[in-house]
């Protein structure tokens, strides 16, 4: 056992601390000198890694066909936006009786009044068919 870092030190051939600072910089500074046929295979390697595609980074974007792509998109989020509202006003135009609707309240109560309505005049206003959909798949505020 050594009893000190000096004892360390000494044994291991430092005269100091500086001296075993600069013997373990030494150390890990060492690397193997590549020769012949293993720096050959380096070299291979590292230009394989380097590799950069010159055609994706000088390549630019097209700004016009983005443009057009986007305007694309804009006219079908309208698009299916105006039929959204289309289908909505439909719906609100549908008479439905106050009596259907606290029916299908009382029978699924763990459905919104709201949903139900709405499952109620997109069946136009037929308490059966509205009920059977109910039953089918849970009607949810996205329906």
């Amino acid at each position: 056992r050594f009893r000190s870092l000096a004892c360390l030190c000494h044994v291991m051939g430092a005269k100091n601390k500086e001296d075993d600072d600069e013997a373990d910089e030494e150390d890990e500074e060492e690397v193997p000198k590549k020769t012949g046929e293993k720096a050959k295979e380096a070299k291979q390697l590292d230009s394989l890694t380097d590799h950069v595609d010159e055609d994706k980074v000088t390549s630019k974007v097209d700004t016009k066909e983005v443009e057009k792509k986007l305007d694309e998109l804009k006219k079908k989020k309208e698009e299916a936006d105006r039929e959204r509202a289309e289908r909505e006003t439909k719906l609100k135009q549908v008479r439905i009786k106050k009596e259907d609707l606290d029916l299908m309240c009382s029978e699924l109560p763990l459905c919104d009044r709201d949903v139900l309505e709405r499952l109620l005049r997109t069946h136009d206003g037929d308490v059966m068919a509205a009920l059977r959909a109910a039953v089918r798949t849970f009607p949810t505020n996205s329906t």
